[in-house]
């Protein structure tokens, strides 16, 4: 009967090797995948290298009614939906007595979605639960409390623009910037008034206004028209000024609807 040949110290050499291998394989998988530290009442990545920052400026110098929260209610949920892991959404709204000074609500990073999550290191039930109590739950409740029953006297949005656009956390760094407008674009403030010039280019140009410009370069603007049942001036107009308003300041405009 023939003699089982004994493994050979190459054998042993290479079984170890593989070992090895495999080990350090795993540990810096996990490496890869373990989280970057993240401030605690935010979420939001410590070393600020935020992949996006959606901004949402919603103007409410007139009251909204239940459909109109319900509006936006749908486009905060679809924002927040739509940002990947660490993605900041910030919530502001102008401010009638500090009109560059605009109020910020809410602002926070989501921990990621259940879909964006590795089965093999993550679990998924767990991640989806932590984006519902850590980023959107107090989303929608700081924005219902916010938007409920509130009227402004005036409308000061290029003055929070102003301000929205030398957010140290909205500069260039950011890979990608984008701001949402909702409101029914009326400017009204000391600085320019729609309600009292127009949608004009002249008397905007000849405003305290036009010697200041927001540093918007990179930045995909979208505005939100709110329904109304009438607006003070026809919407055509209204757009176009807008159109070239942002295509000044440098930004990526959209669309508006």
């Amino acid at each position: 009967m023939p003699r089982r040949r004994e493994k050979g110290p190459w054998f042993w050499r290479g079984a170890i090797a593989l070992m090895l291998t495999s080990v350090f394989g795993l540990f810096a998988a996990a490496a890869i995948h373990q989280p970057p530290a993240t401030d605690p009442e935010t979420g939001c990545r410590l070393d600020r290298q935020d992949p996006v920052h959606t901004i949402v400026l919603v103007d409410q110098s007139d009251p909204f009614n239940a459909t109109d929260l319900e509006w936006v209610r749908t486009l905060l949920d679809g924002e927040a939906r739509s940002l990947p892991r660490h993605g900041r959404l910030t919530l502001v709204v102008p401010n009638s007595a500090s009109p560059y000074d605009p109020a910020q609500v809410f602002t926070g990073c989501s921990p990621g979605s259940a879909a964006e999550s590795n089965p093999i290191f993550q679990n998924p039930k767990m991640i989806a639960a932590a984006w519902e109590r850590k980023f959107h739950a107090p989303l929608m409740v700081q924005a219902d409390e916010s938007l409920r029953d509130t009227v402004a006297p005036s409308s000061p949005l290029m003055e929070a623009m102003y301000t929205l656009a030398d957010r140290p956390d909205f500069q260039a760094q950011v890979p990608v910037r984008r701001l949402i407008l909702v409101s029914d674009l009326m400017q009204h403030s000391p600085g320019f008034s729609m309600y009292k010039s127009g949608a004009d280019v002249d008397a905007w140009a000849g405003s305290s206004l036009a010697d200041m410009r927001a540093g918007l370069e990179g930045v995909e603007v979208v505005a939100r028209i709110v329904p109304r049942q009438e607006y003070a001036l026809p919407l055509g107009d209204v757009k176009a000024f807008w159109r070239d308003w942002f295509g000044a300041a440098g930004a990526d405009y959209g669309s508006v609807t």
